[in-house]
């Protein structure tokens, strides 16, 4: 039995030991209050795209909330729930903390159906927002070039986890033996960037499929922004580096695409242990592209395959099967990082 087949395995007695637990509970876990905070930080290293400033890095901070705080009112995928703004963090201990990445076009607060649940489950949860608003984007249609530009993305998170550790109310309550990434499609490849994965463009350029139409004109936009901008020249420079964030202790990557430009000898270099999940009908980040190639070329991973699309919806679905799904998700990311954030 190979090594891939052992962890698919291994994931999949993991992955039926959490809907196990959830089907024979007696009790639903304790209701816990989730606070909200943001923090806004900057990276002197790299500039903005349209070069007046340095690149700005916005994180929303999901946590179990203690005293105080306003309550806000928000949608969690269709279900309405509420927040307490700026409530304090619950206790004085020091709790893990996952640092979080959205999916291309999207932001921190459409991945609250994680943050939300992780929160409840006693981690402090960051999650970035790597796309500006219209103006920092130079007002691109999609992709926007932080997503174009898509590694630029892991050095935001550790920007973020920089910030986060250098903030006086928020550092002593994080515990800094005990750091997560977890991320959905780009947000997914981006935190295996942090793992120590390195990105082969040439590689990616070979292997990707033509543009659809509508996004050709735009694809190539961003290309000539690539070529004749200081920025972007600057940007594309950096793509084969290593983003490796030592503090990080372990990844989850929900269907994380991009898998054609990461070639065996740039996955071979992670050490910390990856759960790669992905549902056997998406067409956006296919697992045998992706998923499976990043499986099998990770000696520290295991990959769980689930049913259906599990993010990328592109079919219609009902709102709560839906909410089902990525609370199944949500839980096999949570049962992860509390085994191997211990």
């Amino acid at each position: 039995m190979n090594s891939l087949v052992r962890r698919m395995l291994s994931v999949g007695l993991f992955a039926a030991a959490v809907l196990i637990g959830r089907a024979h509970s007696a009790v639903p876990p304790p209701a816990v209050a989730v606070g909200v905070m943001n923090r806004e930080f900057a990276d002197p290293a790299r500039r903005n795209w349209a070069d007046t400033a340095s690149r700005p890095v916005r994180v929303t901070l999901w946590y179990p909330a203690g005293e105080g705080g306003t309550p806000e009112n928000c949608d969690d995928e269709g279900e309405p729930v509420t927040l307490r703004r700026e409530a304090a963090i619950a206790s004085d201990e020091p709790r893990p903390l996952i640092l979080v990445s959205h999916g291309s076009g999207g932001n921190a607060a459409q991945m609250l159906w994680l943050g939300r649940f992780l929160a409840q489950q006693g981690f402090l949860v960051a999650a970035v927002n790597h796309n500006g608003t219209a103006e920092e984007e130079l007002d691109c249609e999609r992709p926007t070039l932080t997503d174009f530009f898509g590694w630029e993305r892991a050095r935001d998170v550790s920007v973020a986890l920089d910030g986060l550790l250098a903030d006086s109310a928020l550092a002593a309550r994080i515990d800094r033996e005990r750091i997560g990434a977890a991320g959905f499609s780009l947000g997914g490849t981006t935190a295996l960037w942090l793992a120590g994965a390195r990105l082969d463009l040439e590689l990616l350029r070979q292997n990707s499929p033509p543009p659809p139409p509508p996004m050709a004109a735009a694809i190539q936009q961003r290309i000539e922004f690539s070529k004749t901008n200081p920025v972007g020249r600057d940007a594309v420079a950096r793509a084969a580096l290593s983003y490796r964030d030592e503090r990080v202790r372990a990844v989850f990557a929900l269907a994380p695409p991009m898998g054609g430009g990461f070639a065996p000898a740039g996955l071979r270099d992670i050490a910390v242990p990856v759960l790669l999940v992905v549902g056997e009908g998406d067409l956006i980040a296919p697992a045998e592209s992706n998923a499976k190639h990043f499986a099998e070329h990770i000696s520290t991973a295991w990959l769980t395959i689930l049913p259906g699309e599990r993010g990328h919806y592109l079919k219609p679905l009902p709102a709560e099967q839906r909410r089902a799904e990525l609370r199944e998700v949500a839980e096999l990311a949570g049962r992860f990082f509390e085994q191997e954030l211990r």
